[in-house]
């Protein structure tokens, strides 16, 4: 049993009060050959030592619990080993080879949705407008709203913020969540603590450089001690984040401050993530790589496609940082770096013959396992011109990763491949879709880009509008008996309907705001809408993709408040523009771009 898998994914039912009257219930065990025995669960953060089991005649043993009513899973660890029960017959996957038992104790309460205590500040977010799509909006606001409800508070105990954007499905902080969450939250930053949320995390950091990918909200401690086998770490995409954060803020505040965080976190990746079995590239664990149960059949400690590529993205951006703050030894010493991790990528995760990266397994191997962490390579700079054609051949082939529901994160054509979803295994996910989506621009593949951030954008609407779940699919935590319109974690590649989790039974998590928002807010507005916005350069490019009434008004461009609408009466076509202060406005149509110096405060732009 993957007993981590556990602890880190989420206690799976929380205790909804302990002040709440409990019930007693007896576990018991058969075997006269037993050494020890204990039971390990949802109900004590799957200890194994926490609950040890009394041995009674006749080769019985037993314990007695006191439990809140609600639903939990568990497993016997019998002389280290651990099982399912086997005097209990209702079982669910534990997201690897074994089952977990189920147990329904008293009459657990209806969970509640969370709920933030102080309105939406609907007036600080940038509002959308495209008048042939109203659900696209409706959808816009609801993923800002379900974000607004997970804003938590730091504590003297945890040390973590005043406020912080948060995922918000269990008592744990992600590294790789809120990295995502913050790829939205950047537009609502007026109203949303969004970089203190990265901040929690900088807070933490060790003097030897390392960052956890969780810790606790109750402390403020890690999760669990890194080991060589599971370093606990998660994709390294800080400095990627705080980039995005000044282009589009145009706020250099926190460069300076958080420069020496990342470079000492890549560090420290340097010396713990690196073998001589992966020939100088990266490696981490499932779990730490994000994509929990992906296949990765003897990659071990060798070299992982995606973490080596987010370490090339890592250093590319640091050096960047370093240009603007005119630190030139970090900015030469990280490009060397990124350009040294980039030829190792290329001369050993690149297989000629079929034109796509792969891991390296512990044997100097490629893997034959086709995932969709190989694009990282295009965001991150590492895919050369001559071999962008035969690498999106893949992407963009039907058999492969080109499914009615872009994009699912393991090519169709595997044979672990799940159309249902089973996490990993064929779902489709947002910060997935983000990253491909975002790459392929990097690389001038735009109109890709757009087609499937039009699919996802669509799908993801499409559920929340018209999907009505089978109650028994339902995470017994998320049975909240309402009408279920909502974003959920991951989406089938195949089915109108959410992805199955990790036990492939269940629905995967719903208000996933968390990184779903990316797509009816980062997505409309990048590449539905057609906005670039620039406070580092003061520009706003936009591109004209679309016939109907659109735009984006109260857009904040640095120290300002910016709106602009294409309007279209038969032939003529126009753009309103209304400002507070001088910017450049970029504006792409047909195939041209004008550039405009907008100095009134309200202008028509005749296309």
């Amino acid at each position: 049993m993957k007993i981590f898998s556990f602890l880190v994914i989420g206690i799976l039912f929380s205790l909804s009060s302990l002040s709440a009257q409990t019930v007693p219930q007896t576990f018991s065990y058969q075997s006269k050959s037993a050494k020890t025995v204990s039971i390990a669960g949802s109900f004590n953060n799957w200890s194994a030592s926490a609950h040890p089991f009394q041995p009674q005649e006749n080769g019985l043993w037993s314990i007695t619990i006191e439990l809140i009513p609600n639903y939990y899973q568990y497993k016997l660890v019998v002389d280290g080993k651990w099982i399912a029960d086997p005097a209990n017959d209702w079982k669910i996957n534990d997201g690897g080879d074994g089952f977990n038992s189920i147990i329904k104790v008293g009459n657990p309460p209806v969970p509640q949705r969370k709920k933030y205590s102080k309105p939406l500040p609907v007036s600080l977010l940038p509002e959308p407008v495209i008048d042939s799509h109203p659900e696209y909006v409706a959808l816009y606001y609801k993923a800002w709203e379900l974000a607004w409800n997970k804003i938590q508070h730091g504590t003297p105990e945890n040390g973590f913020e005043p406020a912080y954007m948060d995922e918000g499905f269990n008592e744990l902080i992600y590294q790789w969540d809120i990295c995502f969450i913050t790829s939205f939250g950047i537009y609502g930053r007026d109203a949303f603590p969004v970089m203190a949320s990265l901040d929690n995390f900088y807070n933490k950091q060790r003097p030897d450089g390392y960052i956890q990918r969780v810790y606790w909200e109750t402390t403020g401690k890690l999760a669990n001690e890194p080991s060589v086998d599971e370093p606990m770490v998660n994709p390294p995409l800080f400095a990627w984040v705080e980039w995005r954060y000044y282009e589009i803020s145009g706020d250099a505040s926190r460069l300076k401050r958080v420069l020496p965080v990342l470079t000492h976190y890549f560090e420290w990746t340097e010396k713990n993530c690196r073998t001589e079995k992966g020939k100088g590239l990266f490696y981490t664990s499932e779990l730490g790589s994000g994509m929990d149960n992906t296949p990765r059949k003897n990659v071990g400690k060798a070299g992982w496609i995606d973490y080596s590529a987010q370490q090339v993205l890592a250093a590319t951006c640091i050096s960047k940082m370093a240009s603007v703050i005119n630190d030139d030894k970090t900015k030469a010493t990280y490009q060397a770096k990124a350009a040294e991790i980039n030829q190792s990528i290329n001369a050993h995760l690149w297989d000629k013959k079929s034109g796509f990266y792969y891991d390296l397994t512990e044997s100097g191997k490629l893997s034959t396992t086709m995932h969709i962490g190989a694009f990282w390579t295009l965001l991150a700079g590492v895919c050369p011109p001559e071999r962008k054609a035969s690498f999106l051949a893949h992407l963009k082939n039907p058999a492969e990763f080109w499914r009615p529901n872009l994009v699912p994160t393991l090519a169709a054509n595997q044979p672990e491949y799940d159309p249902k979803g089973h996490y990993w295994l064929g779902s489709v996910w947002a910060p997935t879709n983000y990253m491909v989506i975002k790459g392929l621009e990097s690389v001038s593949e735009s109109n890709i880009a757009d087609s499937i951030s039009r699919n996802f954008l669509e799908n993801v609407s499409g559920i929340y509008q018209n999907f009505k779940p089978d109650p028994e699919k339902i995470a017994f935590d998320e049975r909240y008996a309402d009408e279920y319109k909502t974003l959920w974690e991951c989406y089938s590649s195949e089915l109108n309907e959410p992805a199955t989790r990790w036990d492939n039974t269940f629905y995967s998590r719903q208000d996933f705001v968390g990184w779903t928002g990316l797509a009816p807010i980062s997505l409309l507005i990048e590449n539905v809408l057609g906005f670039d916005i620039s406070g580092k350069e003061n520009t706003i490019t936009w591109t004209i993709k679309r016939s109907d009434r659109h735009g984006l008004k109260n857009i904040r461009l640095k120290d300002q408040v910016v709106s602009l609408l294409f309007e279209k009466s038969g032939s003529k076509s126009e753009v309103m523009v209304t400002c507070e202060k001088p910017f450049t406005l970029n504006l792409s149509s047909g195939g041209k771009t004008v550039i405009l110096a907008i100095t009134d405060k309200e202008s028509r732009i005749k296309i």
